[in-house]
């Protein structure tokens, strides 16, 4: 269970100034792959996310190159999508034709999929090891700030 310190004042503007500047950071970090286009990055990062949501916890696909496959990734709909990534219908489909062309995210029986192939790519991953560096970076700011993860 996550929760404040005992011994801690209020933190909680503490902690939020800390996480909303954090992922302004991964944000624009991560929309580099994207051309700098971190509304990109957000579409693409909602459909990856619905794809392998249900796999967190799952042992096999813990490590960075234990990339889960395309078996693994449940198709996400448009529904779907406009759920967690809420914008005007015309820019989400807008970036999701460009995601499309750019063979980041196909079409597949039900939905949309982001492929394995896409992961394995080095960019990718060396995105992943910055978004991970990022979390750390978080994590003890949080703590810092006399945040408590239960531990």
């Amino acid at each position: 269970m996550t929760s404040t310190s005992p011994a801690a004042s209020d933190n909680r503007r503490a902690v939020v100034r800390i996480v909303a500047y954090e992922m302004m950071r991964i944000s624009s970090s991560m929309a580099r792959v994207h051309g700098n286009d971190v509304i990109e990055y957000l579409v693409f990062t909602a459909i990856w996310v619905l794809n392998t949501n249900h796999l967190i916890g799952d042992a096999r696909f813990g490590e960075l190159k234990s990339i889960p496959p395309d078996t693994q990734r449940k198709p996400v709909t448009m529904d779907d999508l406009r759920r967690v990534a809420p914008m005007p219908d015309e820019i989400l489909q807008t970036y999701v034709d460009r995601l499309l062309a750019s063979g980041y995210v196909e079409e597949r029986p039900g939905g949309l999929v982001v492929p394995t192939a896409v992961f394995a790519q080095p960019e990718m991953l060396d995105g992943s090891n910055e978004l991970y560096s990022h979390v750390m970076t978080m994590v003890r700011s949080m703590r810092g700030a006399g945040f408590s993860f239960g531990d």
